[in-house]
């Protein structure tokens, strides 16, 4: 039974061999195989690297093709740095800077080990909080003058 299984096999070989009588080896064969099983190997454990190894980018671009605002959504952990140093900076499109952009900014302290300590802070914006202010310097000018009346 394996030799009627190898011998179907053996029909769908895609460069069956030649008969001894019309096979040559020449020098020149013999250096072409070699260079070319160097090459398939040394290409092979390249790419084999490259996949094994991680790349960490320090670096990020934005596509410049969406909408006048994109929303971006990160979540960046940083060991030993203690959250009153840490800022975000950013710039549109047209080049207009950022600094320190305070909105929409959550930090969380972690121990050494990265475990949560405490609860989520929000990052206070001084600028989204100017309708509240005025509303409640309004509310207080209106105690006062009716405190004076």
């Amino acid at each position: 039974m394996e030799g009627g299984f190898l011998s179907r096999l053996r029909k769908f070989d895609a460069y069956p061999k030649t008969m001894q009588d019309y096979q040559v080896r020449t020098i020149g064969g013999a250096i072409v195989s070699i260079f070319g099983i160097l090459l398939m190997v040394t290409l092979f454990f390249g790419e084999l690297s490259l996949y094994l190894t991680t790349t960490t980018a320090h670096e990020m671009s934005v596509d410049t093709t969406r909408g006048d605002q994109l929303l971006i959504n990160i979540n960046i952990t940083f060991p030993a740095m203690p959250c009153a140093v840490i800022s975000l900076d950013t710039m549109d499109i047209s080049g207009e800077q950022h600094l320190d952009v305070r909105h929409d900014i959550y930090k969380q302290r972690l121990t050494k080990e990265g475990v949560s300590i405490g609860s989520i802070e929000r990052e206070h914006d001084p600028t989204s909080n100017k309708s509240h202010i005025s509303s409640l310097l309004n509310q207080q000018q209106d105690h006062t003058e009716a405190t004076k009346g």
